[in-house]
């Protein structure tokens, strides 16, 4: 399923699918540039956005960025703590988790 999480402000901006557990970061997202240190997940986050093939200097998603979890992916995007399950909706604003609760039904 194809997903999404923007912010107000326009400092990010994500399309992700989501299969079997994993969610792939689409190229052409942008990040977040800023980044706190301290979470979990940072250095899957920190090991894409440190590498110039994967993100820009201005935070473009070059490559298909995948990780194991949906809060992950969202602290990749948003650069802090993030319930992914809550934060990644599609294009109706249904969460990750009422989707899959609706798939399980």
């Amino acid at each position: 399923m194809t997903l999404f999480l923007n912010s107000r402000n326009g400092s990010f901006c994500a399309t992700a699918t989501y299969e079997d557990g994993v969610m792939t970061i689409e190229p052409g997202s942008k990040v977040n540039l800023s980044f706190a240190q301290h979470i979990r997940g940072g250095r899957t986050s920190m090991k894409y956005r440190d590498d110039r093939t994967f993100v820009d200097r201005e935070g473009n998603v070059l490559q298909p960025c995948v990780f194991r979890s949906p809060s992950t992916a969202a602290q990749f995007v948003t650069g802090t703590s993030r319930n992914g399950y809550l934060v990644w909706k599609d294009r109706n604003k249904t969460t990750l988790k009422e989707l899959l609760k609706a798939q399980e039904a």
